[in-house]
């Protein structure tokens, strides 16, 4: 996912150190859940639904507390509904969760790049990138196939701390907007938490 000119030699860098540090590629069930499709679209879809794990879902879990810690910022890229975006609106400070785990980049390109080739958000959906900082709990998840990916762990409590809503216009009139929202580590103080895609409480 590297941008058309690759990276500078401080990304670089930082993408040497994080793979020489990963032992993603030991765990079966980490490679499956990076490498193929089927295996990730069913672990996120398990874990979301707070439905009992299965073996496969149970192995990947399991085989995520063996990973390295990683600690700095991160991008991501996902959807959220309009009842989500209605929530974070009205969200500063509250405390926010993903009962999926949220895969991230380590470099701000490779999160572009992954949101020009994403699939358009359904109807009623917006594109959302998340930027966590360094005090959110996060694996390192670098391989050979994505050298820079790290992961926020399911259930990780998040705290909305800044928000910004981008109206975007192309030739066909205006488009739908960009959300950005930034996050750090939830505490206890900042209450019951929503469910990031939705909004709903109590998630």
């Amino acid at each position: 996912m590297m941008n058309s000119l690759g990276p500078g030699p401080v990304d670089r860098k930082r993408i040497d150190g994080l793979a020489r540090h990963s032992n993603a590629g030991l765990h079966s069930a980490i490679t499956g859940f990076v490498g193929d499709s089927d295996s990730h679209r069913h672990i996120g879809e398990t874990l979301r639904s707070a439905s009992p794990p299965d073996a496969v879902v149970q192995r990947f879990l399991d085989e995520l507390q063996l990973m390295q810690d990683y600690v700095g910022t991160s991008y991501r890229v996902s959807q959220i509904s309009r009842e989500g975006l209605a929530m974070l609106q009205h969200g500063r400070g509250r405390h926010f969760v993903d009962l999926g785990a949220q895969c991230a980049f380590v470099l701000p390109s490779n999160a572009a790049a992954w949101a020009r080739n994403a699939a358009q958000p359904r109807a009623g959906a917006y594109q959302l990138f998340s930027i966590f900082d360094e005090s959110v709990p996060q694996k390192n998840l670098s391989t050979a196939l994505l050298a820079d990916h790290v992961i926020v762990p399911p259930g990780t409590p998040l705290r909305l701390t800044g928000l910004r809503i981008i109206r975007s216009q192309d030739a066909a009139g205006p488009g739908r907007p960009r959300i950005v929202a930034h996050f750090a580590r939830a505490n206890s103080a900042c209450g019951t938490p929503y469910d990031l895609y939705n909004g709903a409480r109590g998630a």
